[in-house]
């Protein structure tokens, strides 16, 4: 998105180190990771520091400084502002402060802050707004389910299976076939994920397809006539996008941690959510789902998503505040 302005890719997971900004940092060493980075930064000396790692309290103090002359944008990544330990608390002794930080929508907004001091700008998922919005459902496409599935944590997936035994039983009798949004992205793990689902399902009418591109799970995504998940990203992601997309707790954690909707509530039950794994509830949700009107889904729908994640096709919100700060043309609020 910004390759044109050749940016510089700082590293703060340890991938490498600079030694010369390592032995700057020592001196203040007891500020840890935040004294390293402020020395790279020193080095570089940028107008702008842009990250998707979004909850890490580090990129929160680098604005602690008086009289910093860059700019410290944050992008949200993914859907982990259900709860309040999810997010670092406000801190005044660490002065966490952004410059900028794009979040998904007010839901998420309302959390952050709470938490720090920025300006918040409500710009949805930058992958999700590559994809136009689709206004039309497809009758005649499979019925989509997002996997979450870790091959490393297989024994958290073990509860709540014969939600599967459900949605295939469900998908029959709608004759639809069900088509899995595979999570893992290694050869091994997606082998991993593809036997734990083939040992759920009885019959053939159901396949699994793996992530091969940044991309790929969206484009999948949006060949279904509706999307089923627990807790997802992508399942918000698939709302903002126009898709009918059903939410189902099937783990019992999940109705209290990844309830849909939060950090907002909506109630056990709703039109197209469920706290409840039942087989009638699965029923009901797919039911409203298949059949009801893209007219009637809107109304049902639009209110509810445009509070959770926005849709900005084109990106257009983060391009205008990168080009903002880059040409110095950027008007604050």
């Amino acid at each position: 998105m910004f390759a044109h302005h050749n940016p510089h890719i700082m590293d703060i997971r340890g991938e490498s180190v600079n030694m010369l900004a390592l032995l700057r940092a020592v001196p203040k060493i007891h500020l840890g990771a935040v004294a390293y980075l402020e020395a790279y930064i020193d080095f570089v000396k940028p107008k702008l520091i842009l990250s998707r790692t979004d909850n890490n309290p580090t990129l929160w103090q680098l604005k602690r400084r008086p009289n910093t002359t860059y700019k410290v944008a944050l992008v949200q990544n993914g859907w982990r502002f259900e709860y309040a330990d999810s997010v670092p608390h406000a801190s005044i002794k660490k002065k966490y402060q952004v410059d900028g930080f794009l979040t998904f929508g007010d839901a998420t907004t309302k959390i952050l802050s709470s938490r720090l001091e920025g300006e918040f700008i409500e710009a949805g998922s930058i992958k999700a707004n590559v994809f136009q919005k689709i206004e039309r459902s497809k009758s005649d496409a499979p019925v989509v389910f997002v996997s979450t599935f870790r091959a490393s944590k297989r024994k958290n997936y073990l509860q709540g299976t014969v939600f599967f035994e459900h949605l295939e039983n469900i998908c029959e009798n709608h004759k639809k076939k069900v088509l899995i949004v595979g999570c893992e992205r290694s050869d091994s793990g997606s082998q991993t994920e593809k036997e734990f689902y083939s040992s759920l399902f009885s019959s053939n009418n159901w396949e699994i397809v793996s992530r091969v591109s940044e991309t790929s799970s969206y484009e999948f995504i949006r060949l279904a006539s509706c999307v089923i998940v627990e807790s997802s990203s992508l399942g918000y992601e698939s709302l903002a996008m126009g898709l009918r997309t059903g939410y189902v707790a099937i783990r019992d954690r999940n109705r209290v941690t990844d309830r849909f909707g939060l950090p907002l509530e909506f109630g056990e039950k709703g039109p197209f959510w469920t706290n409840d794994p039942s087989e009638e509830e699965i029923g009901r949700i797919l039911d409203y789902l298949l059949t009801v009107s893209d007219e009637q889904w809107e109304r049902d729908s639009g209110w509810i998503r445009d509070q959770l994640m926005v849709h900005d096709y084109g990106n257009t919100k983060i391009r205008a505040y990168v080009e903002g700060v880059l040409t110095g043309s950027l008007k604050s609020n």
